[in-house]
């Protein structure tokens, strides 16, 4: 599944499906992952089942999973072109905005 046309409901349960996925591979219960990531088993259960956590309780159920690797490139700024980079670093710069001249 690619997430392009998804829906966000969409994308968060095939995520819920990926970690499910992830944790039957390496032979590992709900009630054990749940221990490792230092989650209630309620929480667990809502991720797999529907994709909705918390940022915190994404990130603990890959660290536990040893998946932490697959969040490296999420929201990584992609730069393409030198148009690109220049435009990027103009943005970056702090810009101030002209000071009132006094009357």
């Amino acid at each position: 599944m690619t997430f392009h046309l998804s829906t966000s409901a969409e994308i968060l349960q095939e995520l819920g499906v990926r970690l499910r996925e992830q944790r039957l591979a390496q032979s590992l219960t709900q009630r054990e992952l749940a221990q490792m990531a230092g989650l209630s088993l309620g929480a667990l259960r809502k991720l797999e089942s529907d994709g909705q956590c918390s940022l915190e309780t994404l990130v603990r159920v890959a660290q536990a999973l040893g998946l932490l690797e697959a969040l490296d490139d999420l929201f990584v700024l992609k730069r393409q072109s030198i148009a690109q980079m220049e435009q990027v670093d103009l943005v970056s710069r702090r810009q101030r905005a002209p000071r009132k001249k006094a009357s």
